[in-house]
C-alpha cells in the first residue's frame, strides 16, 4: 500500500482500525503503519534439510572392454568372430590334373619318339612317319594341357588323339618300330590295342567322376574371339562415296541405303 500518497486524516483512521497510536507527524504516522505491517505479515518457514548419517551408494562403472575385431566384423553370439584368412582357390579336381600331367609327360615322349625317327633311324621310310609323329605329340600336349586346367573339352581331344594313335600304330605295325607306333612284332599288337584302350578309360574317367568345367581356357577363348573378328572384318566390302570419295566399308551382299558418315550424304547400293 502506498502511504506517502494518502492525507494524514486517512492515515490517522488506518491506526484507528489497527488500534494504532494516532498522534505525530505523517512520517511519524508512515512509519507506525509500516512497522505494523511487518510484524503483521506471515513469516515464511522453509525445511531445513537434515544431513543423512546414511552414506549415499554410487554404481561403480565397470571397466568396459573394447573387442580387438578385424575390419567389418562379423558379430556373433558371446564376441565377435576371429579374422578369417582366404587363401586363394586352388583346382580341386585332382584327378583332371593328375591324368593330364601324365599325358603331357606322353606327349614329350612320343615327341622324342618322333625327333628319333626324324634323323633317319629304322628304314628308307620311318621318317616319312614323323610329321605325323609330331602332330600326335603336340595335340596330346594340347589335349592334356586343357585337361589339366579342368575343361571337358580337353579330355575329349585327348580321347579324339588317342584313338588315331591306335589306329595308326595298328595299320603301321610291323616287324621293325616306326614313329607312329611304339610296339613291333606279331606278339606286340595286342599290347598296343589294350595300351590304346587302357588310356582312353583313364582319359575319360574325370568325364564321369570329375566336374569339369564348360568351353575353353581364357587364352584360346581369346584366339577364338580375334579369329570371329577377323573373319567378321573379311566379310566387308569397300566401296567409295560419290560425294567426298571416303571409302566405306559394308557388309558383303548388303543392298539398300547407307549414309556417309563424313559428308552425310545418302547412297543406294
Amino acid at each position: 500500500m502506498d502511504y506517502n500518497s494518502m492525507k494524514v486524516l486517512e492515515l490517522k483512521t488506518l491506526c484507528r482500525e489497527r488500534g494504532l497510536r494516532v498522534s505525530g507527524n505523517k512520517n511519524e504516522v508512515i512509519i507506525r503503519l509500516m512497522e505494523h505491517d511487518e510484524q503483521s505479515m506471515p513469516q515464511a518457514s522453509y525445511p531445513v534439510p537434515q544431513a543423512s548419517t546414511a552414506q549415499a551408494s554410487y554404481p561403480v562403472p565397470k571397466a568396459v572392454q573394447i573387442p580387438q575385431t578385424p575390419l567389418n566384423p562379423q558379430p556373433v553370439q558371446g564376441g565377435y568372430a576371429q579374422p578369417q584368412y582366404i587363401l586363394p582357390a586352388k583346382n580341386s579336381d585332382g584327378m583332371a590334373s593328375t591324368i593330364g600331367t601324365f599325358v603331357i609327360m606322353y606327349a614329350f615322349f612320343r615327341l622324342f619318339w618322333a625327333a628319333i625317327f626324324s634323323l633317319g633311324i629304322g628304314g628308307n621310310t620311318s621318317w616319312l612317319l614323323s610329321p605325323v609323329a609330331f602332330l600326335i605329340g603336340i595335340g596330346f600336349i594340347v589335349g592334356g594341357g586343357i585337361l589339366y586346367a579342368g575343361y571337358r573339352n580337353g579330355a575329349y581331344i585327348t580321347l579324339g588323339i588317342l584313338a588315331i594313335s591306335g589306329l595308326l600304330s595298328v595299320i603301321f605295325h610291323g616287324d621293325e618300330p616306326n614313329p607312329v607306333s611304339v610296339a613291333w612284332g606279331d606278339q606286340m599288337i595286342m599290347t598296343s590295342l589294350m595300351c590304346s584302350v587302357t588310356c582312353m578309360i583313364l582319359v575319360a574317367l574325370p568325364l564321369f567322376l570329375s566336374q569339369l568345367k564348360e568351353g575353353w581356357p581364357e587364352q584360346i577363348e581369346r584366339m577364338l574371339e580375334n579369329k570371329s573378328g577377323n573373319s567378321a572384318t573379311d566379310s566387308k566390302v569397300k566401296i567409295q562415296c560419290t560425294s567426298c570419295n571416303k571409302s566405306l566399308k559394308i557388309p558383303k551382299g548388303y543392298s539398300g541405303k547407307i549414309q556417309c558418315p563424313s559428308c552425310n550424304a545418302e547412297m543406294q547400293i
